[in-house]
């Protein structure tokens, strides 16, 4: 009797690489958490207003990672595409920054292509636009 192998196909690759890719922003998440500790803590020494902006900036970045994080692991299209663009600004922070934001994005773009994430709501033919820029012609025949 030989043991083989399963093999696993790409949708269990893709949700493997967004839950890792979520615990990420969770690490991120710890990362400015650990950052506005350190501006309260030069701002408890020097007594500075104006030094309250790292602490402030770094907790509602700590907010926003955790929350893509969160719904990156449930697999919400917003959460990708904010990941996606957090990802490319992380680009330009060589090299760490490089390296995790290409990570990120090669992951949810094959997550993407396995289709993973749900896609956008597309229009119900009974359901008319808001704007409708065409003259509604269904109703008239050619001879």
């Amino acid at each position: 009797m030989t043991v083989t192998r399963a093999k696993r196909d790409g949708a269990h690759v893709s949700r493997r690489l967004v839950q890792v890719v979520g615990f990420l922003f969770y690490l991120l998440a710890v990362q400015a958490l650990v950052t506005a500790a350190v501006g309260l803590s030069v701002f408890w020494t020097a007594r500075k207003a104006s030094d309250l902006a790292l602490p402030a900036i770094s907790l509602v970045l700590a907010g926003s990672y955790a929350a893509i994080g969160y719904h990156l692991r449930r697999y919400r299209l917003w959460a990708r595409n904010f990941a996606f663009a957090l990802a490319g600004v992380s680009l330009l922070a060589f090299p760490v920054g490089t390296g995790l934001g290409l990570v990120v994005v090669a992951a949810l773009a094959y997550a993407s292509r396995a289709g993973l994430f749900p896609s956008l709501r597309q229009a119900k033919p009974d359901e008319s636009p808001l704007l409708r820029f065409e003259p509604d012609l269904a109703g008239e025949r050619a001879l």
